[in-house]
């Protein structure tokens, strides 16, 4: 049986084997013992019949007969007459007949003894083999959670036989791949961190060239509407491929683990305020309106440079999708476990078949009537929320306006 392949079981059932053994042999003694003491009884309980005989008639050789020669069923049944007649038969009370009640007395706290010491030896074995064994599993456990928590090195003492170890054995396998594979992403982790930063450096320089080419074109004076209408369009196209290229690399980077947010306490209230400013001045062009209601007091830890991004995303999204006249509301909630920012639009809604899909980077819904998006502003918003600790959650009905919670989970955020 594979449970015998455990060596601390084995042995447990060695020793509890060796105990029974032991106290069989114990108890064959105390039989032979207590056989030697009956018999001594007897004969003793005989000796004072055949006296007490011998004193009343005194025929010796008829008392003699009477112990030694093999009796009939009639001398049973006159004998059975005869004692029955004065109370002396099996349901006689043990107490009534002192030779018995001697006896009893004697072996019953005998056995008693035995039985309760066989009892206790046996479950201090049990406990001191379940209390060792309960240590090995706390120490594995113990271990299992401090690789969890970062200490990789760490592994389960697999040296000893049985399944227990084959298991520890197994899990150390698995830990080691883990650890592998740890070291291997970290590794890829850097090498995109050193692309990604290679590569903003690389765009930056072409970029930042074709902007000034384009201004130049635009400062001559060259009379023509066609080259100055194209002029303009080229400019719009570059800081859109410029806007585009640093969305990416932004949203690579939290992808690559690359960033470490600078969360420093804030009042919540003058934050949005500065993030509304820079979309006031095209709400209004567009005859919209951006509301806020938050309290003057809330503060919050976060970092402003990376959750400036993923609100101006959402109010960029919301501005997109509301025609003139449409206003935006964003408030603030906050509640004894979360701070919650609040975005709400009366705009065009979002298609139900969309819902499940506006987070995934690149996704371009059949329905949305704007031609100029790419489908990477929600990803990032929701990137950066998370990387705040924070969940974000989405509600709209097609044609009555769309809601977005952001909600930061105090436990995490202060």
């Amino acid at each position: 049986m594979k449970i015998f392949d455990i060596k601390d079981l084995r042995k447990l059932f060695t020793l509890i084997i060796a105990l029974l053994l032991s106290y069989i042999l114990l108890g064959q003694a105390i039989l032979a013992m207590i056989t030697n003491d009956y018999k001594s009884g007897l004969i003793k309980h005989d000796y004072e019949v055949a006296g007490y005989l011998y004193r009343d008639n005194g025929n010796m050789s008829h008392i003699k007969e009477a112990f030694t020669q093999k009796k009939s069923v009639e001398d049973y049944r006159s004998g059975e007459i005869l004692l029955k007649g004065v109370g002396y038969d099996a349901s006689t009370n043990n107490n009534l007949i002192p030779n018995l009640k001697a006896f009893n007395n004697k072996y019953a706290v005998l056995v008693f003894c035995l039985s309760f010491s066989m009892g206790i030896t046996l479950l201090f074995i049990l406990f001191i083999f379940a209390v060792k064994f309960n240590k090995t599993l706390e120490k594995a456990s113990s271990d299992i959670l401090s690789f969890m928590n970062g200490n990789h090195e760490i592994r389960l003492d697999d040296n000893k036989e049985g399944s227990l170890s084959k298991l520890f054995s197994a899990i150390n396998m698995m830990a080691t791949s883990q650890a592998t594979h740890i070291t291997k992403e970290k590794q890829n982790k850097e090498f995109l961190k050193d692309t990604i930063s290679d590569i903003s450096h690389q765009l930056k320089t072409p970029l930042a060239a074709l902007e000034m080419y384009n201004e130049i074109i635009l400062d001559e004076n060259v009379n023509n509407d066609v080259v100055s209408s194209f002029n303009l369009k080229i400019n719009s196209e570059l800081k859109r491929m410029e806007n585009l290229i640093q969305n990416l690399l932004k949203l690579a980077k939290l992808d690559a683990g690359a960033i470490e947010l600078n969360k420093q306490k804030s009042n919540l209230k003058d934050f949005l305020e500065s993030i509304i400013m820079r979309f006031q001045t095209r709400a209004q062009h567009e005859g919209k309106s951006i509301i806020l209601n938050c309290d003057n007091n809330l503060v919050f830890i976060y970092d402003k440079e990376w959750l400036l991004e993923a609100i101006s995303n959402i109010i960029k999204n919301a501005l997109d999708h509301t025609e003139s006249g449409n206003e935006i509301c964003i408030s603030c909630d906050n509640t004894p476990v979360a701070i919650r920012i609040i975005i709400k639009d009366n705009g065009f809604g979002i298609h139900a078949e969309d819902l499940h899909y506006i987070f995934k980077r690149f996704y371009r819904s059949r329905f949305s009537k704007n031609t100029r998006g790419v489908g990477i502003g929600l990803t990032l918003s929701k990137s950066i929320v998370e990387k705040h600790g924070g969940t974000i959650m989405v509600e709209s009905e097609l044609g009555s306006g769309t809601v977005f919670r952001l909600i930061f989970s105090k436990l995490t955020t202060l």
